[in-house]
């Protein structure tokens, strides 16, 4: 189906990572939807809505589907409904929505909404609408797999990084895997530059990070004609900031075990070509499962381990003046 895909002027990465551009519109067909009332796929954790105290302390929810299907996290119940944290770090009350109580893993779909599209392809290809396309398949495979999976946002809006990494934090997730696509590219390479970014006091991290890299770059290897692009350093590698902390919130910020994966190179026209692809979508999301699976299953160690960290200092990005909460219901 189509979806709104928009080209990049000047961009501003912030301090987790996340690209921030004006843009202007165009079309590209890609197999997912972008709208606010999107639904996502429930899970097996997920339980029917209830209009009593006693019930959701019972229940003890961490999170609300809402009736526009945005996932939010719940802070208290009041007399008029949940009183829950917006994508925008705002408090709100929601009359009623699905509470979702613990769950596996928790996919996050970087960027997102008109501020903060992510890197653009030459061919209009946001990189938002890419990540969140490849985390709507994955979570559908998970769920056909019986792990229990919830996404930080479910169409195109913009998800504070602070509230994106609380959310696995308030749910118990045993992971978490934020999803992106690569920018600027680097040099050519004969092999798929699939780059993890895991948390550096965290073997778990590690062991996530490298079951991912391993199945990725395998998968993403048997796609034919593509003109591929790799860092000298690609790999699973810790991404440290001059204060000597992880430079990207999305494995600074969570207690959960986290990882950042940029799988390719969006800015690559070469790539972004594939990653528009359904083909991309079906390969990257199944190696993604497969890992994931791998990890919450076995011993394994995977592999692609950079030994020396990358030193950056990522730019500030999305404020809470520049930040628009979604429709909540």
């Amino acid at each position: 189906m189509a979806l709104t895909v928009l080209s990049m002027s000047t961009a501003c990465v912030d301090t987790t990572g996340d690209v921030v551009g004006s843009t202007s519109p165009t079309t590209l067909a890609l197999a997912t939807t972008t709208t606010t009332t999107s639904p996502i796929t429930t899970t097996s954790s997920m339980v029917e809505a209830t209009t009593t105290t006693s019930a959701f302390q019972e229940m003890a929810a961490g999170a609300l589907i809402t009736p526009t299907g945005v996932v939010v996290a719940i802070l208290d119940r009041g007399n008029t409904g949940f009183i829950v944290r917006t994508p925008c770090d705002n408090t709100a009350t929601v009359g009623n929505g699905e509470p979702v109580g613990q769950v596996a893993v928790v996919l996050d779909p970087g960027h997102g909404g008109l501020i903060d599209s992510g890197a653009v392809g030459s061919n209009g290809l946001r990189e938002a609408d890419a990540n969140l396309t490849l985390a709507l398949a994955t979570e559908r495979l998970l769920v056909e797999r019986g792990i229990s999976v919830i996404l930080t946002r479910t169409a195109d809006y913009a998800v504070r990084i602070g509230v994106r990494s609380q959310l696995a934090d308030d749910l118990g997730a045993q992971i978490m895997v934020s999803i992106h696509h690569n920018a600027p590219t680097p040099g050519p390479s004969t092999a798929p530059g699939t780059e993890i970014f895991i948390q550096s006091d965290s073997e778990r991290s590690r062991r996530l990070g490298g079951l991912i890299w391993e199945r990725v770059v395998d998968a993403l290897s048997a796609i034919k004609d593509v003109e591929w692009s790799a860092a000298p350093d690609s790999g699973v590698l810790q991404v440290i900031n001059s204060s000597g902390e992880d430079a990207y919130g999305m494995v600074r910020l969570p207690e959960t075990v986290s990882v950042l994966v940029e799988l390719a190179y969006v800015s690559s026209p070469s790539e972004a070509e594939m990653i528009a692809t359904p083909e991309y979508i079906e390969i990257a999301s199944t190696a993604l499962a497969d890992a994931i699976q791998a990890y919450l299953e076995a011993n394994d160690l995977g592999a692609g381990y950079v030994d020396e960290p990358r030193f950056f200092n990522p730019l500030p990005g999305i404020s809470a003046g520049s930040c628009e909460d979604p429709a909540l219901g």
